[in-house]
């Protein structure tokens, strides 16, 4: 290394200023790293924010422990040195890339120290210290990717809003060096979530079916119903198997579109998002077509936004999946309720963010948006002036007072206010489901019911509604005897709105995940409903792109 790493102080300049300290002032290892540490940051250390709060983090760690090397101890490696290489070099299985951390180049300094080819003692004193501040700063940018992001992305996009805790990594840096658990300290960072960690398998094995050549390409014209015949069956079959969706097989001459093969199509067609009926079409062929590679992007990017959750999501919970249309309540590990959801339009998205469910409204009034009575009530209004009357619907004036719809003036719509009172065609339905927050937002019965049945299901202004709303009541209020079954289900068809406080606080998680692996073990693909993986993937890509180019800078400056 001989000073490459460390940007404006040349080894000269290091023995000029560390000439003047005497023996018994430097560290007990005999080699000091004040010099490097007051000279301008490395080559390693990117820019930008975090990874100037990184290299900050690192001055303060040396700062506590007198200048002291903590990974090279008589310029001989520690055991803890091995640990995080190690550690680094098993950064794929979070979908990181080891060669941001420049693993090789490391290993191959360990190596040389090992065999004593720098000098018989092992690394020598120029070395250590330069060596010994990388190492620090590499554990910590690893635990900040671990822990946050890769340089904490979610705050580079503004739809994102779901609020992830700071891990203290410095201290954590400090425990693991002390209690020698460097490896240990680093694996406990990243999410134990069995989502994570499931969806962290799927990665392993979606890898395995890269490199075994990933699948062949069906004929995107492909049309097959149970009880027809097509020579592209074999292809099918075999396509099927190589994802576990199809365990049987089928010879290259049989043509049959067999029960077998169809149970393993509605199993795909389910894992998709898709209608479950066995018959291919276009839409399932484009699935089946996606290339392998495009999976593993997919699945990274996953795994990335599960970095940006808080570590502690509650030992109950409600997780909502915006692209799947899905709600379930997560209760110490398991999932006792799951249902289908509608959520927002494309153009009325719902947010992504999380709060906690503090109570709920049963028989609601539904207190229209201006911006929904603007575009929606007020013109039906005007094409049907017993539009009012027929959906049950109240004009307050701007003290809050009730209202004569005949004596509205509808050129200044801004006077007035609507709401809907509780009813069989109320649009809230029964009941809601409050976690106050600055979107409005929240959960809600419907009268609409004929839209769960539907695949797609983006049809609300951004709220989202659930198919099973007396099962949710249920749920959360089933530590509150004096709530039984039979009085949730008197008060959600009272004609009277009632408030309705929860004991304990249940966080709530709207998020986006377009690759999951669902509570039944099953890997799920959905697809970009509101094109936030397109935007997200293109942020990774370049913040990838520049850590990629540090990390290969700061490894020719290893090397001279």
């Amino acid at each position: 290394m001989a000073g490459a790493l460390a940007a404006g102080c040349g080894r000269d300049a290091r023995h000029d200023r560390s000439a003047g300290v005497a023996d018994s002032a430097r560290p007990a290892t005999g080699v000091t790293v004040e010099p490097i540490l007051a000279a301008p940051p490395p080559v390693f250390v990117t820019k930008d924010r975090e990874g100037l709060r990184l290299w900050d983090l690192t001055k303060q760690l040396y700062r506590k422990r007198g200048d002291a090397t903590v990974w090279i101890e008589d310029r001989k490696p520690r055991p803890q040195m091995d640990q995080l290489i190690a550690a680094l070099r098993q950064a794929d299985r979070d979908g990181l890339d080891p060669a941001l951390y420049n693993v090789d180049t490391l290993t191959a300094r360990r190596q040389e120290a090992a065999r004593g080819f720098l000098t018989m003692r092992g690394f020598n004193e120029s070395e250590a210290g330069e060596l010994d501040i990388w190492l620090t700063f590499l554990y910590l940018r690893y635990a900040s990717d671990l822990t946050n992001g890769l340089s904490n992305l979610s705050h580079a996009d503004p739809e994102w809003k779901i609020q992830g805790k700071r891990v203290d990594v410095l201290s954590v840096l400090e425990q693991a060096l002390d209690g020698n658990r460097v490896g240990e300290s680093l694996s406990s960072l990243a999410p134990a979530h069995a989502q994570y960690t499931a969806l962290r398998d799927a990665l392993q094995q979606y890898r395995r079916i890269a490199r075994q050549g990933g699948w062949a390409q069906l004929p995107a014209t492909l049309k097959l119903k149970p009880g027809q015949h097509d020579p592209a069956v074999p292809a099918l079959a075999r396509r099927l198997a190589i994802t576990g969706d199809f365990a049987g097989t089928v010879a290259d001459g049989d043509t049959a579109y067999t029960p077998a093969l169809q149970e393993a199509v509605k199993r795909f067609q389910r894992r998709h998002g898709l209608t479950d009926d066995g018959a291919i079409a276009k839409a399932t062929v484009a699935q089946m077509n996606v290339p392998v590679e495009r999976r593993l992007d997919q699945i990274a990017l996953n795994l990335e936004r599960w970095r940006w959750l808080p570590r502690d999501l509650g030992e109950r919970f409600v997780l909502v999946n915006i692209p799947e249309y899905r709600l379930e309540v997560w209760d110490r590990g398991s999932v006792p309720l799951a249902m289908r959801v509608v959520v927002g339009k494309k153009d009325t998205p719902t947010p992504i963010f999380n709060d906690d469910m503090t109570y709920l409204v049963f028989a609601p009034y539904w207190n229209v948006p201006s911006e929904i009575a603007e575009k929606e009530t007020i013109p039906s209004v005007m094409k049907d002036p017993a539009f009012l009357q027929k959906t049950g619907m109240d004009v307050l004036d701007r003290a809050g007072h009730v209202v004569d719809p005949g004596s509205i003036d509808l050129q200044h719509p801004g006077e007035y206010r609507f709401r809907q009172r509780p009813g069989a065609n109320n649009s809230l339905g029964s009941v809601k489901f409050m976690f106050p927050n600055q979107f409005n937002v929240y959960l809600h019965d419907t009268p609409a019911d004929s839209l769960f049945a539907r695949t797609v299901r983006s049809f609300s202004h951004g709220c989202v509604r659930v198919e099973q709303p007396d099962a949710l009541a249920r749920y959360v209020l089933s530590d509150q005897p004096e709530w039984p079954p039979d009085r949730i289900e008197e008060a959600m068809h009272e004609a009277q709105e009632q408030i309705v406080k929860l004991r304990a606080a249940i966080p709530v998680y709207l998020g986006y995940w377009t690759a999951r692996t669902s509570a039944d073990g099953l890997l799920q693909f959905r697809d970009d409903i509101y094109g936030i993986d397109a935007r997200q993937s293109a942020l990774l890509a370049s913040t990838l792109k520049a850590r990629q180019a540090k990390a290969a800078a700061t490894a020719i400056s290893a090397r001279r």
